[in-house]
């Protein structure tokens, strides 16, 4: 792993530590605890599309080495098809993946010139898309994470009358903390010394995703 693409994910790392471990004396009293958090996830924004850059240049990289080097087996296209499903939107996905098969044998310029075109996909690029665009699979992951992370029942705690301050309080220590144990059990790291691998993106980007939701909705 590349020094820059671990400064990256102890970037991502760190915002999603201090929403978790949000405390009422790091902020002053001109600051408002719903918008810090909601600021703690949206500074995720900018080392999670250069992640996902880095990993997407180093994967490409490593394809076209391997293609250049002879014929690639199948079950490596199947590797590199499962990567790329978690760098790409669904329609750069799909017009990638249609050729890493080992029959017809793809050739090697034919494929970088495809990869030179395409551009990582975020949750950010994905949540500013109106509903019906989204990709079903990313709508499915963050309704998962809604229920994993009892968002809707916090929603209808803030949806009794009136909304008052100790509510909103309640439900952010409720909700950090549901947030803190759902990655305990799925091992996504909240310390700077972890990180973590290409196989936990997609669910790293629905944590912020579905809170974000919820903090956008109710602030």
């Amino acid at each position: 792993m590349s020094e820059a693409t671990t400064s990256h994910q102890l970037v991502i790392v760190a915002r999603l530590a201090e929403f978790c471990q949000w405390r009422g004396s790091h902020l002053t009293r001109e600051r408002d605890p719903w918008l810090y958090m909601r600021d703690k996830l949206l500074q995720i924004e900018e080392p999670l599309a250069a992640l996902k850059t880095e990993l997407f240049q180093k994967t490409s990289r490593q394809l076209l080495r391997e293609l250049k080097a002879g014929p690639v087996a199948e079950e490596r296209f199947a590797d590199y098809r499962t990567l790329y499903e978690k760098l790409l939107s669904r329609g750069d996905f799909a017009d990638l993946a249609i050729h890493l098969s080992a029959e017809p044998r793809p050739d090697a310029a034919w494929i970088e010139g495809i990869v030179r075109k395409l551009q990582p996909n975020t949750l950010f690029v994905e949540e500013r898309k109106h509903v019906s665009e989204r990709s079903p699979s990313w709508e499915k992951l963050v309704g998962e994470l809604t229920q994993r992370l009892r968002l809707d029942v916090l929603g209808k705690i803030l949806s009794r009358k009136p909304r008052t301050p100790r509510r909103k309080r309640y439900v952010l220590r409720r909700l950090r903390a549901d947030v803190a144990e759902y990655c305990t059990v799925v091992h996504v790291p909240l310390d700077s010394g972890d990180t973590f691998t290409p196989f936990m993106l997609p669910r790293v980007e629905a944590i912020v995703a579905a809170n974000l939701r919820f903090l956008n909705k109710y602030r």
